[in-house]
């Protein structure tokens, strides 16, 4: 089981993005966005005992998880993904419940690196712009 406490390193996300920035922003807000509809989806799935929908969405979301380094919550998402695949939807609601501990963790944690990495980021001039000062 999962405390909620997930390990991301933001640092590390943003390197594998050849540090882009705007990148880095993009894809978090994204995650931001959708990952609280993923959990819903899989919520509902449950609750209809859809077991096709419950490996979809949980492979979908394994994807962005590995993509974005939370390793944990990755192989909590594969194992409701194999659950689902099996039609095991009663070991699925335990698995989600560590998920959605990890998830929300995650978000957290999300939330607070843009919060640091806004108030951090000093204005860009484009380039060849040359301040008159």
């Amino acid at each position: 089981m999962s405390d909620g406490h997930v390990y991301w390193d933001a640092a590390r996300a943003l390197e594998r993005l050849g540090g882009d920035e705007g990148l880095f922003r993009d894809i978090v807000q994204l995650f931001l966005h959708e990952a609280p509809k993923h959990l819903a989806g899989l919520r509902q799935a449950l609750a209809q005992r859809d077991k096709d929908s419950v490996e979809r969405i949980a492979h979908t979301l394994k994807g962005e998880l590995s993509y974005l380094g939370v390793s944990g919550a990755a192989h909590h998402a594969s194992k409701l993904e194999d659950a689902g695949r099996n039609g095991d939807l009663e070991c699925a609601v335990s698995i989600l419940i560590s998920l959605e501990k990890d998830v929300e963790g995650l978000l957290q944690n999300m939330h607070r690196a843009l919060l640091e990495r806004n108030s951090s980021l000093s204005p860009i001039q484009p380039s060849g712009a040359h301040s008159n000062g």
